[in-house]
């Protein structure tokens, strides 16, 4: 069966999704894409990129191109990649001249930005996941001022109104196509019982296993026929191992090093940070027992200047520097000055030593704490972690808003923001602290491929990893929260009943790339639950009194992005053509079996709190530009046609 939580109204039940496509649009679309064309030489010649290991995601490309060639207008040839491969592949900034259409999944936060800075903000070229080389300085500007400005701090309506001025920006330039909301939906055997699904793929077992912040803990029965829900806490087991189907390779252990959810997944057993979030974004204190924000100061970047030093840039905007950029002059332009003004941690070190910073918040960190190695974490296994995010994959998320961090005494952090900043409480504190064991390491060598098993503060601490096989954790016996008991959490609130640490003893984490196969694993009763699994599949366990479904809406979707720094996809209507040649409703019912959503705008449910004004309204503005409709398709491609003489 399907079953749905109650949080925050992100809970969807697929058979809604498909009353709310309708029976009758479906049709339409269906017979609008018509009988295919005679081949010839269309204008277009064009290649479609995707992960081989999705099936969902090629049935939904091999759809798209369908309807792009139904018009006579393209050619088009799918090229399919393992896993790991497409993501170095994507995240190669030469990526961006080669005039391919990528397609992906992003998985974001609660924050409005994530879903729109992450693949649109220039800085984020070749990290996550600016694919293309997209460089728009009004929507840089744009998604900044919805973020960093001490109006939109004070006020979240005018916040929300900006960020709904992006998501136009976005409709009008069409730089990406955003065709659907997933359901995340692990299928489970009747022997795990407690769980509820977490709306982020990467914190979906670590969430589940143990989170006092939703008084949420699973355990296993494996000789009760009480179905889980048919029980509660009252009927908790400790013990047991937890085998997981997962379905992709752990590319990383290495946190500031890894771009993929499910490397995330993997390193959330053993990695934590100074805060956590319960299922409806609310955040908590956590490697923190408590934290403040002590000072907003209403500047700009303009204000490090003074402190600025010049370094060289080459023709490809390249700056010579081994330092991090933590702040860029905003008047600067690294691909036409032969040097740019750039602030690095020695010269924000001295700002912040002259008053000069956006906004200050000051953490305690809790006493007590145990690293699986011994460390007792501290204000340095703080700083000194920050400091391993400088110049990494991660470091343009990062480094986005942080400015420096520094520590005041063994259990006091300051961390500053570079500029009043609306989205600082979560975005500030969210990097995984490390062990000074390992926090000089280099980067990507944080990984037992390297001779580095990892080491954290987490409740799993690891034990195997055969690559391309399977990860094996065991429940650490020194957990803080086991140590100092759940009640020394100043906001637990929870029931007595409710646990002090997890309760399920060992974790195997099985890479099992093929969807068909983890299908016939969780049958087969050799793991206990798995995710990602195709969407024809789905309706099999939901049918089944075996195994339960507990579906929710993330905070992610599925895309593709187009190559807008090569001709002729820089002209906007040849963007937008393709736009219209999504058939999002045929992809949901067609390919995912209603078991998603169709995405007329760019931002989930979880994000529209303040991420837009009024989702109806922002709805009913975006819906017609996002509708198949390839009359209107065809019309802008005849007039690119006729400008390019193609």
């Amino acid at each position: 069966m399907v079953q749905n939580n109650n949080q925050s109204g992100r809970d969807i039940n697929r058979r809604q999704v498909l009353q709310g496509v309708g029976g009758a649009g479906i049709v339409a679309v269906a017979g609008c894409l018509g009988d295919e064309e005679e081949e010839g030489d269309a204008p277009f010649q064009i290649q479609l990129e995707v992960n081989a290991d999705n099936d969902d995601r090629v049935q939904m490309v091999e759809l798209i191109a369908e309807s792009m060639e139904q018009t006579g207008y393209f050619d088009t040839t799918i090229e399919t990649y393992e896993w790991n491969t497409y993501v170095g592949r994507l995240l190669d900034t030469e990526y961006a001249e080669r005039g391919h259409i990528a397609c992906i999944g992003l998985s974001g936060t609660f924050n409005p930005e994530s879903f729109c800075n992450a693949l649109h903000h220039s800085s984020n070229h070749g990290q996550c996941c600016n694919l293309q080389g997209i460089n728009d300085p009004e929507l840089d500007e744009m998604m900044d001022d919805a973020r960093y400005d001490m109006d939109v701090v004070d006020d979240p309506e005018l916040r929300a109104e900006r960020y709904d001025e992006v998501w136009e920006r976005l409709a009008e330039n069409r730089y990406s196509s955003i065709t659907h909301f997933d359901l995340l939906a692990p299928v489970m055997s009747n022997d795990l019982h407690g769980y509820s699904t977490y709306p982020f793929t990467e914190g979906l077992f670590s969430y589940g296993l143990y989170a006092p912040e939703d008084e949420q803990v699973s355990w296993l029965d494996r000789d009760s026929d009480a179905t889980p829900e048919e029980t509660g806490l009252g009927d908790l087991q400790e013990g047991g191992t937890l085998r997981i189907g997962a379905g992709a390779n752990v590319d990383s252990f290495d946190p500031p090093y890894s771009n993929d959810t499910t490397s995330t997944m993997a390193q959330n057993f053993v990695f934590e940070q100074l805060i956590t979030s319960d299922a409806d974004g609310n955040v908590y204190p956590w490697l923190a027992e408590d934290y403040e924000l002590v000072e907003t100061q209403d500047i700009d970047r303009t204000a490090y200047e003074e402190y600025m030093i010049s370094v060289g840039a080459d023709d490809e905007g390249v700056l010579d520097t081994d330092e991090q950029i933590i702040v860029q002059h905003p008047e600067d332009d690294p691909f036409g000055d032969d040097e740019v003004r750039v602030l690095t941690p020695e010269q924000a070190g001295e700002a912040v030593a002259d008053g000069t910073f956006g906004m200050q918040f000051q953490y305690d960190i809790r006493e007590g704490v145990e690293f699986h190695n011994g460390e007792e974490l501290t204000a340095e296994h703080v700083v000194r972690s920050y400091e391993r995010y400088e110049n990494s994959d991660l470091s343009a998320q990062t480094f986005d808003s942080a400015l420096y961090v520094e520590q005041v005494d063994d259990y006091t952090v300051n961390i500053y923001a570079q500029v009043p900043d609306a989205e600082a409480e979560r975005e500030l504190p969210a990097v995984y602290i490390h062990s000074l064991e390992q926090v000089d390491l280099e980067g990507g060598d944080l990984d037992p491929r390297q001779g580095n098993e990892p080491i954290g503060t987490g409740p799993y601490e690891f034990e195997e990893f055969v690559d391309e096989q399977y990860a094996e954790y065991s429940k650490f016996d020194n957990y803080w929260t086991e140590e100092l008991g759940v009640d020394s959490i100043d906001w637990f609130d929870g029931p007595s009943e409710f646990p002090d640490g997890p309760v399920i003893e060992d974790i195997e984490f099985e890479i099992v790339p093929d969807d068909a196969t983890r299908s016939g694993a969780l049958q087969n009763e050799e793991i206990d639950v798995t995710y990602g699994l195709a969407t024809a599949t789905l309706d099999d366990f939901d049918q089944s009194d075996g195994f339960f479904i507990d579906a929710v809406e993330t905070g992610g979707y599925e895309y593709i992005q187009y190559p807008v720094n090569v001709e002729p996809w820089d002209d906007e209507r040849l963007r937008t053509a393709v736009n219209h040649l999504v058939p999002r409703e045929r992809i949901v019912e067609n390919v995912l079996n209603g078991w998603a959503r169709p995405a007329w705008t760019d931002i989930p449910q979880l994000a529209e709190e303040s991420g837009t004004a009024d989702p109806e309204a922002l709805e009913a503005e975006i819906k017609p530009t996002n509708e198949y409709d390839p009359d209107r398709a065809e019309e802008l491609l005849d007039e690119v046609v006729e400008e390019y003489d193609l």
